[in-house]
């Protein structure tokens, strides 16, 4: 046989070592599967779509990669937690309201007034993340969105007591975990429905309102059925991003890093996010004919102070009086 030259051997060893090592490259690169537990199209989930998996995405090349999977098609939003936890998703992003079923603290995070950055600061934080490790085999990533607040919206004009509180006595409301103890202080009767479900079900009287964070209603096409939204809004969205612990644990520590790093940034970032994406749905939902109920001076306190008290009340219910305790004293100031 006809010897090669001694170049061409050369480039071909280069050529077959450069092909090995960017196939070794590729073998460590760990790719997460990512879920949200709200509808691709919802601010929620494009706050963090945009704000964390593409950022991480664009800077953790060759080290971790995040393949989004889809949005409550692939798990129902209330089975999603248990799905992380089983390992068929690496990560999810979920409102705690959904999984407070298996992590009740997660109603604490809900009755703040604090913002993540405040909690984390006064070690309120380490309160919290290990319930999340114990009960779903999970570790939180980021406390995101949390400029999200909460509205009632009803079809029918509130009504208010002798005192100017307001009353929503026998009235049907679709209630989830977030503002459900609310609903029954204010006298509502509280209805559970999947989200998908609530405008056929104000359209055929099956409920008369519902509460909703303060985005997604223009997105869902629910702003159209109603006609009041009560101000002023509640409580502070908690949004989880969470990573299954042994997926984390299997990470490296370069990978770990740049999941941390990129998971604080969109903390903060998500706020700012999500309070522009606010004020642009109020303005879709005013477009669409919904007129704006205000409670003003005591009667705003009043709802407010019913607000918070209902549901530190439910935490009580649900955790040890002194637990309890302790969680008001980091995330709630009097």
């Amino acid at each position: 046989m006809k010897r090669l030259p001694r170049w061409t051997t050369l480039a071909a060893l280069g050529v077959a070592a450069t092909l090995a090592l960017t196939a070794a490259a590729r073998a460590e690169e760990a790719v997460l599967r990512v879920q949200t537990a709200l509808p691709k199209n919802h601010d929620l989930s494009r706050s963090f779509l945009e704000g964390f998996v593409d950022k991480l995405n664009a800077t953790g090349k060759g080290v971790v990669q995040l393949q989004y999977v889809g949005g409550p098609e692939v798990t129902p939003a209330d089975k999603a937690a248990q799905a992380l936890q089983r390992g068929v998703i690496d990560i999810l992003h979920s409102p705690a309201a959904y999984h407070i079923g298996i992590v009740p603290q997660g109603l604490a995070m809900m009755a703040t007034n604090l913002t993540p950055a405040e909690i984390r600061a006064n070690q309120g934080f380490d309160l919290l993340a290990p319930h999340w490790q114990e009960k779903l085999n999970a570790r939180i990533l980021a406390w995101a969105e949390s400029g999200a607040q909460f509205y009632l919206y009803t079809v029918n004009k509130p009504k208010l007591k002798a005192d100017g509180s307001l009353d929503l006595t026998g009235m049907k409301m679709r209630t989830t975990g977030a503002y459900q103890a609310l609903l029954v202080a204010l006298g509502a009767t509280p209805v559970k429905m999947a989200a998908g479900e609530v405008f056929t079900g104000l359209q055929r009287g099956v409920v008369e309102g519902f509460g909703w964070p303060s985005v997604g209603l223009s997105a869902m096409g629910l702003a159209s059925a109603v006609k009041y939204r009560i101000d002023p809004p509640f409580y502070h969205l908690a949004n989880l991003v969470l990573v299954n612990q042994d997926k984390w644990q299997a990470l490296s520590k370069e990978a770990q890093d740049m999941l941390a790093a990129v998971a604080a940034e969109y903390e903060t970032a998500s706020i700012k996010y999500i309070t522009e994406a606010g004020e642009t749905d109020a303005q879709a939902v005013m477009q669409s004919g919904v007129t704006i109920f205000k409670l003003d001076g005591e009667a705003a306190k009043r709802y407010l102070d019913t607000a918070y008290e209902a549901m530190w009340g439910r935490v009580g219910e649900m955790l040890s009086k002194e637990e309890t305790a302790a969680l008001r004293a980091k995330l709630y100031k009097e």
